[in-house]
């Protein structure tokens, strides 16, 4: 199971490689002249990005690691309307390893669609109004139901409001405090899942926290953070449901690798402390990738 992970890691990395290294020649066999330029600047308008967070966690019963999971992965299909404003289009899908998952059941190779997202990104915000080592960036988001468990639970659509503001305060340093607020648009505020038990749907959840970033390289940045994650869901009088909520720290660490112009990889470890329920601690270990395609 870790050998596919590192496998499955190694293809990635591999295939990224391959497209950058690509660019790359292309660029340098290209001409300096103006109409050149004008055509490159009108196809920089579109580009495809794409990003994979998974990883690992400590099985709280077994002591051990579960299987390795791609929870959280989208290509990102990109239009720059102007400088400071980018629309997206995001399909999204996840894959986990045969294994056994985090509660210590026994789990298959599985892939899985996640929920479609738009997104409307808008940098450099309020920069007339902020010090210069300021900077806001607003992007809305919107979840579409083509996972499986959305669409169990009846979901009409997901509205995520991404903000961040950057504090550039030294040279190789910055601070970037950030929230994520999401509401559900739900048909009911409770459904029946696979099991036939009655659960409530989800009403709203916040992620939010701080990062800091400090780069020991040109190649490498540490970068320790902390993490809120928040949720709550509808309650039914009528089913005798009472709204459920839950909160989660995370304390986080990680290790950003630029390996070239176009790939970036952070390795990272992180605990996660239940504030609500009576849990243990949960110690994470993830891999994000971000890579352009062109």
């Amino acid at each position: 199971m870790k050998l596919k992970g590192v496998l499955l890691v190694a293809m990635i990395f591999a295939v990224s490689f391959a497209n950058a290294q690509s660019e790359n020649e292309s660029a340098a066999a290209g001409t300096s002249t103006a109409s050149v330029g004008e055509k490159k600047a009108e196809r920089n308008k579109f580009g495809v990005t794409w990003y994979f967070l998974g990883g690992q966690t400590l099985n709280n019963q077994s002591e051990q690691l579960s299987s390795f999971d791609i929870f959280d992965s989208y290509l990102s299909f990109n239009y720059r309307v102007s400088d400071n404003f980018r629309i997206s289009a995001r399909p999204a899908f996840g894959y986990a390893l045969q294994g056994t998952t985090n509660s210590g059941r026994e789990t298959n190779d599985k892939a899985r669609v996640r929920d479609f997202s738009f997104v409307a990104a808008f940098s450099n915000l309020l920069e007339e109004s902020l010090p210069a080592e300021w900077s806001y960036r607003f992007a809305p988001r919107l979840y579409l139901p083509t996972s499986d468990g959305s669409k169990e639970e009846g979901m009409i659509a997901r509205l995520r409001l991404e903000q961040s503001l950057r504090w550039n305060f030294a040279r190789y340093t910055d601070l970037n405090f950030y929230a994520k607020p999401s509401y559900f648009f739900q048909r009911t505020t409770t459904y029946v899942n696979s099991a036939g038990k009655i659960r409530t749907t989800k009403a709203a959840d916040s992620e939010h926290g701080v990062e800091l970033s400090r780069s020991l390289s040109k190649m490498f940045s540490i970068k320790p953070a902390l993490n809120f994650i928040e949720s709550w869901s509808n309650a039914s009088g009528a089913n005798n449901q009472d709204t459920f909520r839950s909160s989660v720290l995370d304390y986080r660490l990680g290790l950003e690798v630029r390996a070239m112009k176009d790939l970036s990889f952070t390795i990272g470890v992180q605990r996660e402390q239940d504030l609500l329920a009576k849990k243990d601690d949960e110690m994470s270990y993830t891999i994000l990738t971000n890579g352009v395609l062109f």
